[in-house]
């Protein structure tokens, strides 16, 4: 007399795994969940990334650089001279956009740049004083809203003081980060936690 296998065929665990998968692909997302801390932090860094790059952008086309945040907007852009004399005018012109090398992630009135991402905003929250005990007067601590870089990746005007941008997340005013830019183009970001600002 024969004996009777028991077991599964092939044909039933292929269908057991792609449930399995589409069960996963499903849950997974849901259950990763970023806090409003950490896109703020990431915005923040994504940030930092940016003014380096475009800070070596300026050294090595030997050209000024600007980088212009609209607080209103939530964006940001950044521009390149493109005089034929190296002249260092900017007029922030789509053309200067495209020159400057930023990696283009939206635009705002029709000018290509950054825009942060979705419930990050330019702002300090519960944040009273930046990370250095200054107290801050502006989300986007700079004079006139934008840094500069010379052909040397230096911030214009040589030896000022830089200054600071701060984020924020609309749901969380304990979400804030802040991005300071020193005279010498040096670049460090902080987290506010519990009251204090961390690197």
């Amino acid at each position: 007399m024969g004996r009777i296998e028991r077991g599964f065929t092939l044909i039933e665990m292929v269908v057991v795994i792609i449930v399995l998968a589409v069960v996963a692909s499903i849950a997974v997302p849901r259950a990763i969940k970023v806090s409003p801390a950490q896109e703020v932090e990431r915005a923040a860094l994504s940030l930092t990334r940016d003014l380096e790059q475009l800070r070596m952008r300026a050294i090595a086309a030997k050209r000024r650089v600007r980088v212009h945040f609209y607080r209103p907007q939530n964006f940001y852009s950044a521009f390149i001279d493109i005089t034929a004399d190296h002249e260092g005018t900017i007029t922030e012109t789509e053309e200067e956009v495209r020159a400057s090398g930023l990696l283009i992630r939206g635009s705002s009135s029709g000018i290509p740049g950054v825009e942060l991402p979705t419930g990050v905003m330019f702002g300090a929250g519960l944040a009273t004083d930046g990370p250095l005990g200054e107290p801050i007067p502006e989300p986007v601590d700079l004079a006139g809203g934008y840094v500069e870089f010379d052909a040397r990746g230096m911030v214009i005007p040589s030896g000022s003081g830089g200054g600071a941008v701060y984020l924020e997340h609309e749901n969380d005013p304990n979400a804030v980060a802040a991005v300071t830019i020193s005279g010498a183009s040096a670049f460090r970001t902080y987290r506010y936690i519990n009251g204090e600002w961390v690197k």
